[in-house]
């Protein structure tokens, strides 16, 4: 994407090949040099409130006394200046950090050849996993919430009497590479932390971005993994925490209330009601009234005569249901709330029709457990369906027959006849009154005469006209990925894409259907707000084309499979084109385009002759005539470098955090400005000729 309005002049000293090889060699040398990070290898004793080392063997003693403790950003810890004692070294409780089910420190030293290597020391905690069980995530519709004790291991040296700020807190989101974010942008993507004196209390939008929706049975369910981080003191703590939430909403029927949620890699351990804890065996779930299916996720049904009647009468409820999971070694708790109301139709469709037959079907989906078609039965049991397959079947047959029982009630005959079934996974046994399907079929019919057919006689509508009056819309969209099925929906924004990621964008007229007419982009960029005319601005399309002053041009995309094909123009940019004087921006992005209308049976404008690039003077010429229309995004996109951490602007006073292995960095500037000094130097130093 090219910059309006800006200019590139490359110095000269770039170009030349004896400073180039030059620059080169100074560039390999400072890389030599990388701190490298690496699990200790001597040994390791994980003690209360400390760990102590041993020096490896091939480690000479001058190098191990000099080595020094650092903290996760390669900073020398002033306070954790400590000295080996022989070939034993012991790190206190101050100068490790925290994380969640383990303790971390690190040493830096050099190795035999002189590289600066970093060793990392870890311990499993013991007793912070002894103890220690994820925050209980309190699941709703719209949100999920944990809230983390500060008496949790790892806060032990915290002032709880005067807590930090939260705002001296990151926020993690891991959506497969970890995205560091102060509080600010967090919060504007969806994540609100507080922090008192007892406690850190993160609240996340089910709509956030790092969130993943997967759906079973029609429920949605939210996943997502983030990290609270606290850097700017000792001790360093870093808090992972699973948020899962279950949103429903659950299936309900005559008899009992269905949850499902996929396989998402959690294993159920235990159910809690309430205050009653609820183990996962067959005795156990059945005194409760529910039936437990985990062969494709997790599956619990609910008998609702177990349930709290509502203030409704056909309301039933669980107002506490916590759901104890294991995902990767933590135990997760997930606390809702469910509720159903009872419906009033019948399990299964049947009619009774005016020739003297009863039609019905049995679906085996339609009670949870779902039913066991093998035991459907009637009055007799040697009547057969007339179809059957492994999730439906159906009866026909006639009023006196299969066992229908025949009443005079009031001068009409009343015809009834009983449907029974069990359901799946239970022992066989014959049907009883303790079967889980009892339904009656009743038919009514005069006793005098038969009952008249009704039949009723639909006219189709008239055909769509071609041609709609009205306004002109044009609107643009943005889409998760190039399948271009379901783009993202207001409250979504702003979209969050990190660095290379594809930006999947289409343009679509409304308000018409006339097949003969198409949609033409003429221009398409991007600005840093919501006027489309701010500056600076990042082209992508150009006259209905590529921009061609970038080396990394849009990408059209075919529209297939939605109709009116021609009402649409899909593209894709990528993220890291959005660069302002060689650094990301981390500001909102706005997207725009101009587009005009084309009728495909007489074009009259080089943009609808689809030559790239068209004419200018053509172009000059259209514009006399017509206007294009414009349309924007609904709301921004906001790129982040996945590996940066983005500090908070109120922490000026703060030291800017780095990673382990920066210091080169600082290496590699301070050489390239000596390059370019010298390069300088030589050329003013050149005679004149």
């Amino acid at each position: 994407m090219g910059l309006r309005g800006t200019g590139t002049n490359v110095p000269m000293f770039w170009i030349k090949p004896f400073e180039m090889r030059f620059l080169l060699v100074c560039l390999l040398f400072v890389l030599s040099d990388a701190v490298q990070v690496k699990d200790f290898p001597g040994s390791t004793f994980c003690l209360d409130g400390e760990i102590q080392i041993k020096k490896p063997k091939d480690v000479p003693q001058r190098t191990w006394q000099g080595l020094h403790v650092i903290d996760s950003s390669g900073l020398e810890v002033d306070a954790c200046q400590i000295l080996p004692e022989g070939s034993l070294l012991t790190i206190p409780e101050k100068c490790i950090n925290h994380e969640t089910g383990r303790r971390v420190a690190h040493l830096s030293l050099r190795d035999s050849v002189g590289n600066n290597v970093v060793y990392q020391i870890s311990c499993k905690d013991e007793q912070a996993d002894s103890e220690y069980m994820e925050p209980v995530i309190q699941c709703t519709p719209d949100y999920m919430e944990a809230t983390i004790s500060r008496k949790l291991s790892g806060f032990d040296d915290e002032i709880v009497s005067r807590p930090p700020p939260a705002s001296t807190w990151t926020i993690g989101i891991d959506n497969g590479t970890l995205v560091k974010l102060n509080l600010q942008t967090a919060k504007r993507l969806g994540y609100d932390l507080t922090s008192n004196v007892n406690s850190l209390t993160i609240r996340v939008n089910v709509k956030a971005f790092g969130i993943q929706e997967l759906i079973s049975q029609g429920q949605k369910f939210y996943i997502g993994n983030i990290a609270l981080i606290q850097e700017r003191q000792n001790p360093k703590i870093r808090v992972d925490v699973k948020l899962i939430c279950a949103t429903g909403p659950p299936a309900c029927n005559k008899t009992h209330m269905t949850l499902s949620m996929p396989n998402f890699g959690g294993i159920l351990q235990y159910i809690q009601l309430g205050d009653k804890l609820v183990e996962l065996t067959t005795y156990a779930l059945q005194e409760e009234g529910i039936t437990l299916d985990t062969s494709s996720g997790v599956q619990l049904s609910f008998e609702l005569d177990k349930l709290q009647v509502g203030k409704a009468p056909k309301q039933r409820s669980l107002p506490s249901l916590t759901l104890v999971f294991l995902i990767d070694d933590l135990t997760v708790p997930m606390n809702l709330s469910l509720q159903c109301f009872v419906p009033d139709s019948p399990p299964f469709v049947f009619d009774c029709t005016p020739d003297g037959f009863i039609i019905f079907e049995v679906l085996a989906t339609l009670t949870k457990p779902n039913l066991d078609l093998d035991t459907v039965t009637i009055g007799d049991r040697r009547c057969q369906p007339q179809e059957k397959t492994s999730n439906r079947i159906y009866f026909k047959f006639a009023l006196n027959k299969c066992g229908t029982t025949e009443k005079n009630v009031g001068g009409k005959l009343l015809y009834e006849i009983e449907v029974r079934a069990l359901w799946k996974d239970l022992p066989r046994r014959n049907i009883s009154r303790d079967s889980e399907l009892r339904e009656t079929i009743r038919c009514f019919y005069n006793g005098s005469d038969s009952k008249p057919i009704n039949l009723s006689v639909v006219t189709p509508p008239p055909p769509v006209s071609s041609r709609n009056d009205g306004p002109l819309l044009i609107v643009m969209r943005i889409y998760p990925d190039i399948s271009y099925q379901i783009p993202y929906s207001d409250d979504q924004y702003p979209i969050v894409k990190t660095l290379r990621d594809p930006i999947f964008l289409e343009v679509q007229v409304l308000n018409r259907n006339d097949p003969n007419i198409e949609l033409v982009l003429d221009d398409c960029w991007a600005t840093m707000s919501q006027d489309p005319q701010a500056l600076p601005q990042w082209n992508v399309v150009v006259d209905g084309c590529q921009e061609s002053h970038d080396s990394h041009l849009t990408v059209f995309h075919p529209v297939n499979n939605v109709p009116l094909a021609t009402y649409h123009k899909r593209f894709e940019v990528k993220a890291f084109a959005f660069m302002q004087s060689g650094q990301l921006s981390t500001n909102f992005v706005y997207f725009h385009c101009r587009a005009i209308i084309c009728d495909i049976t007489s074009p009259d404008s080089s943009l609808c002759s689809k030559r790239c690039p068209p004419s200018r003077k053509r172009r000059d010429e259209l514009f006399l005539h017509r206007h294009s229309t414009l349309a924007s995004l609904p709301g921004p996109v906001l790129l982040l470098d996945s590996e940066a951490s983005l500090t908070s602007e109120d922490e000026q006073d703060v030291i800017t955090q780095v990673t382990i292995g920066v210091l080169p960095a600082f290496a590699l500037v301070a050489v390239i400005a000596l390059v370019a000094v010298l390069i300088n130097l030589n050329l003013k130093r050149k005679p004149k000729s």
